[in-house]
């Protein structure tokens, strides 16, 4: 929200100039790109400002000039140089002091850094954060290993579920059949077996010698259900999200309503929009003032 002593028209105004370049959509796509890559930048447009290597100037903010946002990720549509902000008091001290944009309908331009909205991923520690050109990680990272073992625990369940009803077929003499019996007797044998089954299968007769045996053995697997929550929970811890919210189920235990699960997930939701998108909006808020009313409100 806005808070502002403004006219309230001013909001309807400001509103219809989000909505008509799609700056909400835009933040968005440049968050999901920064999560899932790790970083990912966004070019505020500014019609006549042609000179992107100097320092946006507020003065040349002309009415009716803010064209919106392009969103371009680490991976292949931006760049960032070697030359880092050395002024202390900038909010963005020791991040590159210019970047370099590309895509399939612009050229490499370089830009500085002041007309950048910077998304990062998750926070990385200094030296990692330098090595990976100073973007964060990606949100997959750290949640990659609990999904791959909740995927193999899924599989392997469905695996267990064909060994419930175990048929044990015993043949007298087998073991001295196989000690000596050459190529063709080997397959008279696979043969026999396949006869036997297909036998079974399709009528539910089994035909067997006078000192063969046929047996069945159940087996019901206990604590399945349990332990495949318990994988669950553990994608719920690296995701941050609640197990209610993340898997669409109902709250477990007596009494459970899940509110207090949901209140941190919101606090934390709080806290990423307060430390993610507060900086982008510092930066580009008065951008859309100027381009709008001329003026940046005192408030």
């Amino acid at each position: 929200k806005i808070l502002s002593q403004i006219d309230p028209s001013a909001f309807d105004r400001i509103k219809k100039l989000e909505q008509k370049y799609k700056v909400n959509q835009k933040l968005k796509s440049g968050i999901q790109w920064a999560r899932l890559f790790g970083g990912a930048g966004g070019l505020i447009v500014i019609d006549g400002d042609e000179n992107l290597e100097e320092p946006l100037n507020f003065d040349l903010v002309m009415p009716k000039s803010f064209k919106g946002i392009l969103i371009f990720d680490c991976r292949q549509g931006i760049s960032q140089s070697p030359e880092l902000i050395e002024d202390i008091t900038s909010p963005e001290f020791g991040l590159p002091k210019y970047y370099n944009l590309s895509n399939d309908a612009l050229n490499s331009v370089k830009v500085h850094h002041s007309r950048i909205l910077r998304f990062e991923g998750r926070e990385l520690p200094y030296i990692d954060r330098a090595s990976n050109n100073f973007w964060g990680a990606s949100e997959l990272e750290h949640v990659i290993e609990e999904i791959t073992k909740r995927d193999n625990v899924s599989w392997n369940i469905a695996q267990l579920t064909f060994l419930t009803n175990i048929r044990v077929l015993k043949l007298f003499g087998l073991e001295s059949l196989q000690g000596r019996a050459n190529k063709q007797g080997i397959s008279n044998l696979q043969r026999r077996i396949e006869n036997t089954n297909n036998i079974m299968n399709n009528n539910g007769l089994l035909v067997l010698g006078e000192n063969d045996d046929f047996q069945s053995f159940q087996y019901s697997f206990t604590g399945l259900g349990e332990c495949y929550d318990r994988f669950m929970m553990d994608i719920s811890g690296a995701t941050e999200i609640p197990v209610t919210k993340l898997f669409g189920r109902s709250p477990a235990g007596m009494n459970a309503t899940g509110e207090s699960d949901m209140d941190n997930y919101y606090n934390m939701i709080a806290e990423l929009q307060e430390n993610t998108l507060r900086p982008i909006y510092d930066k580009l808020l008065p951008i859309m003032f100027l381009s709008e009313f001329g003026a940046i409100p005192d408030d």
